[in-house]
This record gives C-alpha cells, sequence and structure tokens, in this order.
C-alpha cells in the first residue's frame, strides 16, 4: 500500500535556516545609479532556527549563544568593524552577536571586533553602514555603505502537512516498512516517521543552486553514520502564495534503524540510517544548512519519547569449563559476535528512543558454565516437609540441617544458610514464583566461598541428600553437551532447575539491570531463545537466554530484540496470540524475514508500554534518562 493520501499543498510554519558565507552580489545606490563593488556587501545566510547548543531552544532565538552555536553564524566583514549599522528594510531577519555569542549587538552600536551575522527568520534585509573611519590612513567604505542580506530558510514538514520545530521537537526513526510514494511531492502522507524538507529563499538571491541538498546523520559523537549525497527537491507554491519567495521541497525523508531497511529500493534515495542520540545534519554545497537531533516518537500515548538508556551485562557461557564459547570460536569472536548482535538490537530499539550505549566497548564476559552451587528446597511438586535430614558436602565441608514436619521452605532455606556460614561460606537464598502443578514455591540456596565465587555441593557419599520423606531437595547443575533445559508452560513463572543454576550464578542482584546470557543450544530443539520477566514475581528476571541459533537468526528474527521486548514491555505473550497476526511487527511470535518486512517494527503503543513498565518513574526502571548534548562543532 503506498504512502499518499489525497490533500492540499503544504503549510509551512517558520523556516528553521543556517549560515552561509559572505558572496559578493550586484547592487545600486537608492538614487538608481550603479555603486561600486565595495560599496555594496552581499551575505548569504540561512535563519538559525535549529539547536546546536542543545539546549532545547532555537538558536536564533536566544539572547546568549553557546559555542557550539556558533557553527552557523558568519563574520561581518572586517571592513565593517567599527561602522554603525541600522537596517534599512527588514531588520527583523538578521541579527548580529558578539564577544563569541555571549551578547546581540543593538543596532546603530559601532560593531565591534568579532562580531558575527546570524540569520533569525527568512527574508531580505537591507543595512546601511555609517563610514567607520580611515584605516590605515584609508576609508574602508565608501559614504552610506549597503549591506544586502538574503537569508533562506529550511524547514520539516511531517506527514500532516505540519512544522516540526527543530529545536523543541526532533526526528524518529523509521517504525513502517518501505512503500512507494504515490502521490506528489506536495501531498501528504502515512508515514509519521518521515519529514520532508522545505526550502524557502526571497526572490533575487540564493547565488548558488537549490535543486538538491546534502543530508548525513551523525552519531551523538558526531562520527558520520551515513550519507545521502543529495535529496532531491522540486519547485512548490509557497505558503500562502507568497511572491516574495520561491519555495522548494522533497519526497519524505526516512531516518532508518539500519542497512536492511535503508537499503530497500523503494526509499533508497530518500532514507537515511541514523541512531538516537545523534543528528540529521542537511547541507547545501559542502555547508550545514540546518540539524535536527534525532530522539523517540515525537508523540505518543506518554508524550515525546526522548532518548533513554539500559543497563545490559552480556554474558557467553563455555560448552564446558574451560572449552570453546557457546559462539564465535574463540574468546575474542564471541565477544565481537555478542558486540554485534547488541548493536543491532540497540538500532531496532531506536524506534522507541532506547539504546544500549556503545555496544562496541560494552564489557561482554565469557564464563564457564556454573559448578553445582544451587540447592533446591521444595523443587517441582513443593509438597510439605514430613521431617527428616538434610545431609550434604560443599567442597570437603559437611552440612547437616534437620526438618520438622509442615515447617515452611523459607525457613529450612535459612537454617541451610546459617549452616554454611558456620562452615565457613556464605549462601544466597532466592524464593521463587510457584510453578503450575506445585503445592508451594519453592526456594533456592547458592553456596559461594567467602569472597563471592561459587562453591560445589554433592551429596554424601552413599547416603541420601535428604531422608524427609516428602521434601524434594535437589542440586542444581548445568551440563551444556546435551543442550539447556528450558522452561514449559507450567514452569515458566520459575524456570527449570539447571536454567535457575545458569542464571542466578551470573545474576548481579540488582533487579534493575538486564542479563544476556548465550548458551550453545538449548535441549530438545525448537526454541533460540526465551525471556524472564518482572511481572512472574519470580527470584529470575529480567534476563534473556539466546543459543548460537538465534544469534544466527539475527536477520530473519531479531530474536534477541523480540526477547528485550518481552522484557522491557513485561510482555509474557505476543500480539498475535490474542490479536491480528502482523508479521512485520518485532514482537509477533511465529515470523520470519530477513528483509524490511520482517519482523521488526515497534508501535508507538509499544514505545508507550516501554515507558511505563520499565522507564525512569516505573515501579521497576530498567531504563534511565539519557539527555542529550551538542555534536561536537568539528565534525559539523
Amino acid at each position: 500500500m503506498g504512502l499518499a493520501r489525497v490533500a492540499g499543498s503544504i503549510s509551512l510554519a517558520t523556516a528553521v535556516m543556517l549560515a552561509g558565507g559572505p558572496t559578493p552580489a550586484r547592487a545600486s545606490n537608492p538614487d538608481g545609479a550603479p555603486a561600486s563593488p565595495a560599496a555594496t556587501i552581499h551575505v548569504d545566510l540561512w535563519a538559525d532556527r535549529d539547536d546546536d547548543d542543545a539546549n532545547g531552544e532555537p538558536d536564533g532565538e536566544q539572547a546568549r549563544l553557546g559555542a557550539a552555536a556558533l557553527v552557523d553564524l558568519v563574520p561581518v566583514d572586517r571592513r565593517l568593524i567599527g561602522a554603525v549599522v541600522r537596517p534599512v528594510a527588514g531588520g527583523e531577519h538578521v541579527r548580529v552577536v558578539a564577544d563569541q555569542g555571549a551578547r546581540v549587538v543593538p543596532w546603530g552600536v559601532p560593531l565591534p571586533a568579532g562580531s558575527l551575522f546570524e540569520g533569525v527568520t527568512a527574508g531580505h534585509a537591507d543595512l546601511e553602514a555609517a563610514p567607520p573611519g580611515p584605516i590605515g590612513g584609508k576609508p574602508a567604505i565608501g559614504p552610506a555603505s549597503r549591506i544586502s542580506v538574503d537569508v533562506a530558510g529550511l524547514a520539516l514538514v511531517d506527514g500532516e502537512g505540519k512544522a516540526v520545530d527543530l529545536a523543541r521537537s526532533h526526528a524518529s526513526l523509521e517504525r513502517t516498512p518501505p512503500a512507494r510514494l504515490e502521490a506528489g511531492e506536495s501531498n501528504l502522507y502515512d508515514d509519521f516517521d518521515a519529514l520532508r524538507v522545505v526550502v524557502t529563499h526571497p526572490v533575487g538571491g540564493l547565488t548558488s543552486d537549490v535543486s538538491a541538498i546534502g543530508v548525513e546523520s551523525l552519531n551523538s559523537l558526531g562520527a558520520r553514520v551515513d550519507r545521502l549525497p543529495a535529496l532531491a527537491l522540486s519547485p512548490t507554491p509557497c505558503a500562502g502564495g507568497d511572491d516574495a519567495f520561491r519555495c522548494w521541497t522533497s519526497a519524505p525523508l526516512r531516518p532508518a534503524a539500519d542497512d536492511v531497511d535503508r537499503g530497500h529500493p523503494l526509499v533508497a534515495d530518500r532514507s537515511v540510517k541514523a541512531e538516537v542520540g545523534g543528528a540529521i545534519v542537511f547541507r547545501r554545497a559542502g555547508r550545514k544548512a540546518q540539524m535536527i537531533r534525532v530522539l523517540g516518537p515525537r508523540s505518543s500515548p506518554v508524550g515525546p519519547i526522548g532518548r533513554m538508556r539500559a543497563t545490559l551485562r552480556p554474558f557467553v557461557v563455555r560448552v564446558s569449563p574451560g572449552g570453546p564459547p557457546s559462539i564465535g570460536g574463540t574468546d575474542a569472536g564471541a565477544i565481537e559476535a555478542l558486540r554485534s548482535e547488541l548493536g543491532a538490537a540497540s538500532a531496532i530499539w531506536g524506534q522507541c528512543g532506547l539504546s544500549f550505549g556503545d555496544t562496541r566497548t560494552l564489557e561482554v564476559r565469557v564464563v564457564d558454565p556454573p559448578p553445582p552451587h544451587l540447592i533446591a528446597i521444595g523443587d517441582d511438586l513443593g509438597l510439605p516437609a514430613s521431617g527428616g535430614q538434610i545431609q550434604l558436602r560443599v567442597e570437603g565441608r559437611s552440612l547437616v540441617v534437620t526438618t520438622s514436619p509442615g515447617e515452611s521452605f523459607d525457613r529450612i532455606a535459612h537454617d541451610l544458610a546459617r549452616a554454611a556460614e558456620r562452615a565457613g561460606l556464605t549462601a544466597v537464598v532466592s524464593a521463587n514464583a510457584r510453578i503450575g502443578p506445585a503445592a508451594g514455591p519453592s526456594v533456592d540456596v547458592s553456596l559461594r566461598h567467602r569472597d563471592g565465587t561459587l562453591a560445589a555441593a554433592e551429596a554424601p557419599p552413599g547416603r541420601p541428600l535428604s531422608t524427609d520423606p516428602t521434601l524434594a531437595v535437589r542440586i542444581g547443575s548445568v551440563d551444556m553437551s546435551y543442550g539447556l533445559r528450558h522452561f514449559i508452560d507450567v514452569d515458566a513463572m520459575a524456570g527449570t532447575l539447571e536454567e535457575r543454576t545458569l542464571l542466578k550464578g551470573i545474576d548481579d542482584g540488582d533487579p534493575t539491570t538486564i542479563e544476556i546470557v548465550v548458551v550453545p543450544l538449548f535441549a530438545g530443539g525448537g526454541r533460540i531463545g526465551e525471556s524472564f520477566i518482572g511481572s512472574d514475581l519470580s527470584s529470575v528476571r529480567n534476563v534473556v537466554v539466546l543459543d548460537r541459533a538465534g544469534i544466527r537468526a539475527r536477520k530473519s528474527s531479531l530474536t534477541l530484540s523480540h526477547e528485550l521486548g518481552h522484557v522491557l514491555m513485561d510482555l509474557p505473550g505476543h500480539p498475535d496470540d490474542y490479536g491480528v497476526d502482523t508479521p512485520t511487527r518485532l514482537m509477533d511470535s511465529d515470523a520470519a524475514d530477513a528483509s524490511p518486512f520482517g519482523p521488526r517494527r515497534l508501535t508507538v503503543d509499544e514505545c508507550a508500554r516501554v515507558v511505563r513498565q520499565a522507564g525512569p518513574d516505573a515501579r521497576l526502571p530498567l531504563l534511565v534518562a539519557w539527555p542529550i548534548g551538542p555534536i561536537p562543532a568539528s565534525v559539523r
């Protein structure tokens, strides 16, 4: 289905623009007599309506400009320094700032050294400069010299023809598949995230070509992410039919999350890959003309979404102690493979304004499978105790706990923890959610050395682990050679004993971090990823587990991104479990397609759910607000 809807011409709000360099121009004196070239100075500017210093205000409206905002200003011709400049007409379109942007110079005041012209709004201005007096014994300019200023405008408008404020709003990454643009370049369209470029220039000015605008995307550090050499512009009627201006507009520009979306033939000539926290910069003839930052959706049920950050703890588990890692062949290969996967997931979740930071430097740990450190009290059926003894050995130390009829699992677990402490060990006690067939929830005890490293437990030789006839006591172990035994519907809320032994062995005890764990494979086949979410109220939560097949399926299934969706939205099911099957949605349960039409899209409502369930104000915040700062001016 195409993007177009029937509509009239685009409405254009206040234009947003940036500075160009001063150029000579033909002019005449007010009486019609030709002027000497030295008597008229022509300046081309872009109205400075963006926000280079990232303070939420258009630079052209600020009384003081930060250093980053000076990139758009043009130095005043040195012949005007000391001159008294007054507007003849159109003075509202331009201003002069001095002292590195610290103050605005009022009209009629001699221009100090280091003065800069700044465009304010689109239009033409005629200024008059009184002679500054002799410089080096010779007059710098003639009496009543004129300054002709053309201020161009570059604005962005959305699919409804509404202006997008380049300072107070932002661009957002595409959340819809590529579609053919079937309407003319002035019609409305359905793509919320795509934005048209509209250029406005006073008639009679514009000494350089505007038939194309170059587009460049930068990350938050100013490094180039992507470049579109030319976004074609077509002439269009100006807003209100104003014949004092000429106007041009582009096809809707799509900020894409990755190369798959950016490179589709339907949209390749109007798409640019972008990153949350970065910027899209528009250039004419190589000079910056305007910039807009890239954040989350501009509007949603929870309001505009800026940039948020999650704290991840990624692990790759070895196949056996000291053996090869689950992916990558070597430790270095495993780290690189998982970082690459995390980078792809960060790009996808950029649709909601979420970032994982610079995943190229994210710490990835390659770890051995844990020893049998976990003792599960009341595992599986969860029948109450009848009375007896629990006996086990932990690296040569004997632990004995006596149980009483009807004694709670929690009390038995804490008795075991105290016995471990008396033996010179430490223990971490954690309760699990009750599984489907169980009478009560089990409780786990993780045994550790004083330095926090895991301690291996075993049953005493020739003796049972427990003499209590009804109390189930088990030692968890992890054996990757046959695959990780995964949960099914009846025990999904707690996980299997093997899963708990693995995951509680690497848990940091902080529920606001998200663990990413890669294993060789899941037992039984048919599963490539799973997640543990907070609403199950278990001691294992906010964890994603992938196997190597889940890593290989990145382009077709985006397994890591999908499983993170369950955690971030606190969502146990899938939208197609109870609604319409939409294979393009990331959270679809069964779609697999490596094209831009595969399961990779997030809706505005899903982004809003992420903010509610995991955002900074959530009951258990997994995300923190990550304010943006200025893009380094040296790269712009």
